[in-house]
């Protein structure tokens, strides 16, 4: 089976122009995954008033789409007012700007998943999610992700990737296409190993695989619910941190997959239904503090790593977060 290249694309919006050219680009790269017209009427709604939204309320934000052979994201980022009563902004009827005030109303009713996270004074988060073929199965892990390329490059030195219960990030070295290349070929060797193998035999398929590339920073993770734990894996700069009743930091070792790396260790950490684990490459900071944002813990992955690289990222290089959470 072919394997579909995730795509990540991050679009701003900051004058009313832009809303028609964002629905088209999205529309466009949906269409390469999907030619259910029905799926894509509803994702030209959603998308127009998204944007639409971040115009009229916030003055400008981001919109983030992500897609992959599971199913397409949308999300709207933004620093405006916020809500101060979400239930009451979900109402067909209600509106701040003198519309029609079914916006919100209308991405959620057309949506497979929606979530969304605001608060007064700090801005909003809004993600409308679509299953592309079958529905996620019962209690399979949710995963949320951002990844964004350093600014003025077309491609993200970075990647990401989900094979059952495990989870890789890839920060291939420096930025651009050969940067690219490396975390891509990291991606391709881990969606096709056998998912029995140790995680250090994995890290060593990878450091193998890398050497033809310039290598990279990798973290590998495995979510163990049965047993209470999640086993850690990472060699380079790929932060790993575990919340559960505290924060915790998963230790990586040092080197580069692909040219140096010394003895791999694997490192077990307990997990429970509460728990959030969160991979992030160097282009996001690691001073994270979701205390700071009350009522978060509790919200998809996908609006948890949409607000973290909205606050946290930095600009001087490829920014990649990836938030799990139990299904």
């Amino acid at each position: 089976m072919e394997m579909i290249p995730s795509c990540h694309l991050l679009l701003e919006v900051s004058d009313s122009a832009h809303v028609d050219a964002v629905r088209r680009t999205v529309v466009r790269h949906a269409s390469q995954l999907t030619g259910d017209e029905t799926l894509l009427g509803r994702l030209t709604v959603v998308v127009q008033e998204m944007a639409r939204n971040l115009i009229n309320h916030a003055g400008q934000g981001e919109l983030l789409f992500r897609c992959d052979e599971a199913g397409l994201e949308v999300t709207a980022v933004d620093r405006g007012p916020g809500m101060t009563n979400v239930a009451q902004c979900l109402s067909d009827n209600y509106s701040t700007t003198g519309t029609m005030g079914a916006g919100l109303g209308a991405i959620q009713r057309m949506s497979d998943g929606f979530d969304l996270f605001s608060q007064p004074g700090l801005g909003t988060v809004v993600q409308a999610r679509f299953h592309l073929g079958q529905r996620p199965a019962a209690g399979a892990l949710q995963v949320g992700a951002v990844c964004t390329p350093y600014p003025g490059e077309t491609l993200s030195g970075d990647a990401w990737a989900v094979l059952g219960n495990r989870v890789l990030v890839c920060d291939g070295l420096g930025h651009g296409h050969a940067a690219s290349t490396a975390s891509q070929k990291a991606r391709e060797v881990f969606l096709g190993h056998d998912p029995h193998i140790p995680l250090q035999a994995l890290m060593e398929q990878l450091h193998r695989a890398l050497m033809s590339t310039r290598g990279g920073a990798a973290a590998i993770a495995e979510v163990q619910p049965a047993q209470r734990q999640v086993q850690f894996c990472g060699i380079g700069n790929i932060a790993g941190s575990l919340l559960t009743d505290k924060a915790r930091s998963m230790a990586s070792s040092n080197g580069t997959v692909g040219y140096r790396i010394g003895r791999i260790h694997t490192f077990s950490y307990p997990w429970d239904d509460s728990s959030i684990m969160i991979l992030a490459s160097d282009g996001i900071s690691t001073k994270l503090d979701l205390n700071a944002y009350p009522g978060l813990r509790v919200r998809h992955p996908g609006v948890i790593a949409a607000l973290i690289h909205r606050d946290h990222k930095r600009l001087n290089d490829d920014a990649t977060v990836v938030v799990v959470k139990n299904g």
